[in-house]
């Protein structure tokens, strides 16, 4: 069952837990022949972030028969369309806009657990590990919350001019309304030449967002 997620002005987004059986029976055949050598898992989770795609570009009027993806994996969105798609082993969800009113998108979906005191540390500067620890639930609620962001930085400037930025090349600092609020949001710093580089030249508005047992990120930019 696909749910929206209305967060963002000008754009569709869907998601659906998973496991979702028989969403794979709904691919395209070019679209199956894309994950026909994977396992089953997988398999379901591409069906899965494929249907999400789909019903967010039926949305916004601007549906194709298939979606494909580039050599890098990316999803191969129709001309004049900005989206992301992202899953994880408890659901799956896309975004999609038209790209006269979002340059860049990137969302991310994880399972709400706290991030491993070794991934924490391979994705977060000691700096940014003091910061996150002072908020309001400390480094367990929080790590994982910048890894999701730092992930979508990465899905919205890779396909705007190729760049790969690794996880110390920006900082992500959330804001809040209340110590309880479920939603917040964040801004990206740059902390390299290659990210202020990539980052520049446009207004970038980042949300995070945590329902059912799940930590949804999502930044774009126009």
């Amino acid at each position: 069952m696909l749910q929206a997620l209305d967060w963002l002005p000008h754009s569709a987004c869907l998601w659906t837990p998973l496991p979702q059986p028989g969403l794979d029976a709904a691919l395209h055949a070019d679209e199956a022949a894309l994950i026909a050598d994977v396992a089953p898992r997988r398999r379901a989770h591409f069906a899965a972030g494929r249907a999400c795609a789909h019903a967010a570009l039926n949305a916004i009027g601007r549906d194709v028969d298939v979606l494909l993806r580039s050599v890098d994996g990316a999803p191969l969105w129709p001309n004049g369309v900005t989206g992301s798609i992202s899953h994880c082993p408890d659901a799956a969800v896309a975004i999609a806009a038209d790209s006269a009113h979002w340059t860049a998108l990137g969302i991310d979906v994880e399972s709400d657990r706290a991030l491993p005191d070794d991934a924490a540390e391979y994705v977060l500067s000691a700096v940014e590990r003091e910061r996150l620890a002072a908020l309001p639930g400390g480094l367990a609620r929080w790590a994982l919350s910048a890894f999701a962001a730092k992930e979508c930085v990465h899905k919205c400037v890779h396909p705007l001019g190729g760049a790969f930025l690794e996880f110390d090349e920006v900082a992500i600092h959330f804001s809040f309304d209340t110590a309880a609020d479920q939603a917040a949001r964040f801004t990206v710093e740059p902390l390299s030449v290659k990210a202020r580089i990539a980052l520049a030249g446009l207004e970038w508005r980042g949300k995070l967002r945590r329902q059912d047992g799940l930590l949804f990120s999502l930044l774009a930019g126009r």
